[in-house]
């Protein structure tokens, strides 16, 4: 054989080992299901302060009227949210592994009484409330 030969015949087994351990470690990677944390601002419409978020490790945000914000995560992830609006504040947990687990989609309203939880966006329960100085 050749020195052109062999490098052709060892690039193309080398190829052939890289591809081979590329597709198994694929095949073998744990796909972990995602959650997706939906945030809706509900506040009265004569509000003239903005609702501001914060969740996780991004940066703050302003959430109008009626608008969303989704995060998608993996389901072994928390995501504490903070909420700010005038002179009300609060933290909560919009989503926390052990207990929402199963739960594809956790809904939230944003309310002037307070936070409210759903699985299915139409019933909802108030779990959180809002505190000032």
């Amino acid at each position: 054989m050749t020195q052109k030969t062999m490098a052709i015949h060892y690039s193309f087994t080398l190829f052939h080992v890289f591809f081979y351990f590329l597709i198994m470690s694929t095949l073998a990677w744990p796909h972990m299901p995602h959650a997706v944390v939906d945030i809706r601002n509900d506040l009265p419409n004569n509000t003239a302060e903005q609702l501001t978020l914060r969740c996780g490790e991004d940066s703050s945000f302003n959430l109008k009227l009626g608008d969303h914000h989704n995060r998608t995560l993996t389901m072994d992830q928390d995501l504490e949210c903070t909420a700010v609006w005038s002179r009300w504040f609060t933290t909560w947990n919009a989503y926390e592994a052990k207990r929402y687990q199963g739960q594809d989609t956790v809904f939230w309203l944003v309310r002037k009484d307070g936070f409210y939880r759903s699985w299915d966006g139409s019933k909802w329960k108030r779990v959180g409330y809002w505190y000032t100085d």
